[in-house]
């Protein structure tokens, strides 16, 4: 028997009924069912026992709320089974990562409120187990900058700092001298995943954390390692992603993909990666900012983007075929109408007295009939509106041929570089060299900490080269996004900052920004308290309102929902100048029209044929990997 296909599980609302019941009956979503059932015989083979598929949270009645703002009212029926991974999707703001928070139950998170229902099922703690125990050790929420490894190893006595200054190695023989519940469990699944990355060509992993301590690992890399100490715990049963993708490489995202696939726990994610959610995800939570909803769909990413597109699109023309239908009705109402007031006027030649209360009395009826198409009219939009459907206003970079110039002297070059800071080389092997001319697009990939954002920063000058020399074009203004996410004034508003960058009027500045996807609520909200979308929006808006001829891009995909990446990538397509960008999302590297693409590693700069060809030379190594270390 088929699956059903998505279904509202808030109260019915006007026109939105309509558009779920229309991805209900479209054949994209059988076909959505299908790829659901083939994930979910994939899985099955690592479920737990029958009498552990239990609901572990169920959604009852959940209001959610930060300050003022209402996100998610009376939420129900929403139910997270042992097993199950979800990928939780929404507009930026919406309230996604504060779901995680919610989810997680952690008496620390209380800048949001949860409102008269709340959370049910295995794993739900009340506020006062929460502040005696710290809530469920069995729910682990991973932040994207805000690993909590004293928790994670069990060592409550032990300051964050402390443990930060030690190697990896060295943080688990400690939480196994101090008895640590699952320090010995934790110590043998870290050496069999370095058993495993030895054995299958993938070293670099284990020597990375035999030598650097955990607070100077990069991002990528500590991330790895927190997730796959988490993924070997049986007591963990929940795990909550914010992000996960953001610092990871090509190599340890589709480790990760296989990891989490096998391990057979239950996993919610905010991702912005197309690419992971489609592997990863067996079911779809979606936010709905504006009616405070959520939405639950039993399919693959994939599917539920396509039936979410073309509900989009019915609901499109279901609105214009219903405002066509209300024009012709007011337009068949109006004429009735002009003729009942044109036959009461009649004055017939002659002083024909049966012509006048002809005319008259057939003027009374074409009042009546005006009256009752507009009771049809107006009854018909009560009893089935259906809503508008509204578009947020495009980002477009336009540069005109002035601000381009003679191209000149306008190359991005580096001749034998040397990356590094200070005395610390981080690529043992050949010196990097690169040339970028006016108006090309190149990417480059490469494993965590190898030096990437390293050499964008090299090239703009925030680093000295160890050696070699680095050089931007003087005909080049560059726009930097790695550099102004780091410098925003954070006290100052987005209204603010765009003045401030463009020398407009505020008025001004806050009406260009506007066109850039900021709501009014967010243009006049410090910068601080602007999510990450927000912001990369906000700066994007800058280059595009200053006409900057040069993006260098690192990680431009990390902050922002689909609808806004789907944007910027068709802005980069069409932009005229030129672009460096730094990325291991693969679905957005897939769509953007490239020049060139490099792999950085210790061999230095070199060209790659595709992305494709780049990853499956690293997928077989990764597949052996997660098979060793999980099933050892």
């Amino acid at each position: 028997m088929p699956r059903p296909g998505p279904r509202s599980v808030s109260p019915p609302r006007p026109g939105v009924g309509w558009r779920v019941a229309v991805e209900e009956r479209s054949p994209s979503s059988r076909e959505a069912s299908s790829n659901s059932r083939s994930a979910a015989a994939d899985h099955r083979k690592h479920q737990r026992p029958a009498d552990d598929l239990a609901v572990l949270l169920e959604l009852s009645n959940l209001s959610l709320s930060v300050g003022s703002s209402q996100l998610l009212d009376g939420v129900s029926g929403v139910h997270l089974l042992s097993g199950q991974r979800v990928a939780l999707v929404g507009a930026n703001g919406c309230g996604k990562s504060t779901l995680l928070r919610a989810l997680a139950q952690r008496p620390q998170d209380d800048y949001f409120l949860l409102g008269a229902g709340g959370l049910a099922g295995r794993l739900a703690t009340t506020a006062q187990q929460n502040k005696t125990t710290g809530g469920s050790s069995a729910i682990l929420l991973v932040e994207q900058d805000a690993l909590q490894w004293a928790r994670l190893l069990e060592m409550a006595d032990l300051a964050e700092d402390d443990l930060r200054d030690l190697t990896m190695d060295d943080a688990l023989d400690l939480a196994a001298a101090s008895g640590a519940p699952a320090a010995l469990e934790d110590l043998e699944a870290w050496r069999r995943l370095g058993v495993a990355t030895e054995r299958h060509g993938l070293a670099a992993w284990s020597r990375v954390y035999r030598e650097t301590p955990i607070g100077r690992l990069s991002p990528g890399c500590a991330l790895r390692a927190y997730v796959a100490l988490a993924l070997a715990r049986r007591d963990i049963d929940l795990l909550l992603l914010d992000e996960p993708t953001n610092h990871l490489d090509v190599e340890s995202i589709v480790w990760l993909e296989k990891a989490l696939v096998q391990s057979g726990k239950a996993v919610v994610f905010v991702s912005h990666d197309a690419a992971f959610c489609d592997v990863v995800a067996t079911r779809v939570w979606s936010v709905d900012a504006e009616h405070k909803t959520l939405t639950t769909s039993a399919t693959s990413y994939s599917a539920f983007r396509r039936n979410e597109a073309l509900a989009r699109e019915q609901q499109r023309r279901a609105y214009d075929a219903q405002q066509d239908r209300q024009k012709r009705l007011t337009h068949v109402a109006d004429k009735l109408r002009h003729a009942s007031k044109t036959g009461e006027r009649h004055k017939a030649k002659d002083h024909d007295v049966m012509q006048r209360d002809f005319k008259r009395d057939r003027a009374g009826r074409s009042g009546k009939k005006a009256k009752a198409v507009e009771t049809l009219r107006d009854a018909e939009l009560l009893k089935n509106p259906v809503e508008r459907v509204v578009d947020r206003a495009p980002l477009r970079i336009d540069l005109d041929d002035a601000v381009l110039g003679s191209g000149g002297d306008a190359a991005i070059t580096m001749t034998d570089v040397v990356l590094g800071y200070d005395d610390d080389v981080l690529v043992d092997g050949a010196p990097v060299s690169l040339r970028v001319d006016l108006g090309e697009r190149v990417a480059i990939v490469g494993e965590n900490g190898v030096g990437k954002s390293t050499l964008l920063r090299t090239l703009t000058g925030a680093v000295d080269a160890i050696q070699g020399a680095a050089r931007l074009g003087r005909d080049l203004k560059v726009g930097n996004l790695m550099q102004e996410h780091e410098s925003l004034p954070r006290h100052r508003t987005a209204r603010q900052y765009i003045a401030d960058v463009t020398g407009l009027p505020l008025f001004e500045a806050g009406s260009r920004i506007i066109r850039y996807g900021l709501t009014l609520r967010q243009v006049d909200r410090p910068i601080a308290e602007l999510n990450p979308g927000a912001r990369a929006r906000a700066i994007l808006a800058s280059f595009a309102l200053t006409k900057v001829n040069a993006l260098i891009l690192d990680e431009p995909s990390n902050h922002l929902d689909d609808e806004a990446l789907q944007e910027v990538i068709a802005t980069l397509n069409h932009y005229k100048g030129t672009v460096l960008v730094v990325s291991h999302n693969r679905a957005f590297l897939d769509a953007l029209d490239l020049t060139r693409i490099y792999r950085l590693s210790s061999d230095g700069l070199t060209e790659i044929d595709s992305l494709d060809a780049y990853v499956a030379a690293t997928e077989d190594a990764v597949n052996a990997v997660v098979a060793d270390w999980l099933q050892g």
